[in-house]
């Protein structure tokens, strides 16, 4: 068996999967019927009032990084971060999805608690060959200051059972792609949805975030 050869392929299949998450006309919010996804944690991103797309939970590692030289002056400064690998989610839509409200679905233990406490939609700042969540930059005067990363404004609704109807306004998405930055010429907007943790401000060490993204936009 030619290993090369099926990881060609694999990738080729990847890029196509990729490319046919074209997003859909806008959804009447009121007409959504997808269901609800199976496990707690879980998000589907809605394409259209029926159907919607699993989302990818993606492994994440703590890192924290120093200028070297400035530490030789005895002035410590750098940064604090969440890594994830690849430029882009695997479910990342094409540059259409700006223009449209965006919905998600999200399963919890049940939807009594308010939506705020309980997700965050944050931007990644993308680096080549990974995307980016800063979460502290670290200096010698203050010590571990929080990184202003940003959040995605979002409404949410009850769903179901026991989910959340997410809404990202389309005003809300138009700002996030005429806020063109240089990698996102190329990479467009990558997102994670991060699942807060009531009970503790602590970083873990490793962390699982739910990621999804849309592509650089046409012109």
């Amino acid at each position: 068996m030619n290993y090369s050869h099926n990881m060609k392929q694999i990738l080729i299949s990847g890029l196509l999967f990729l490319a046919s998450l074209t997003a859909s006309a806008q959804i009447d919010q009121a007409s959504i019927s997808v269901p609800e996804p199976e496990f707690e944690q879980e998000a589907i991103l809605v394409t259209s009032a029926t159907e919607g797309i699993p989302l990818e939970i993606e492994h994440s590692k703590l890192r924290t990084t120093a200028n070297a030289g400035l530490a030789l002056l005895g002035i410590a400064k750098g940064s604090q971060y969440y890594q994830i690998e690849g430029p882009a989610s695997p479910v990342t839509l094409d540059a259409s999805a700006y223009e449209n409200d965006l919905y998600i679905i999200i399963a919890w233990e049940d939807n009594k608690r308010s939506p705020k406490r309980l997700f965050q939609i944050i931007p990644l700042e993308i680096q080549k060959k990974r995307r980016i969540y800063n979460t502290a930059k670290l200096t010698a005067f203050k010590g571990t200051v929080s990184a202003d990363q940003g959040y995605v404004n979002f409404t949410a609704d009850k769903y179901g059972e026991h989910s959340y109807l997410i809404k990202i306004p389309a005003q809300e998405l138009s700002k996030l792609r005429d806020n063109n930055s240089g990698e996102m010429k190329k990479f467009g907007k990558q997102f994670i949805i991060r699942l807060l943790n009531a009970s503790t401000e602590k970083l873990s060490d490793t962390e699982d975030f739910i990621t999804f993204g849309i592509a650089k936009p046409n012109k």
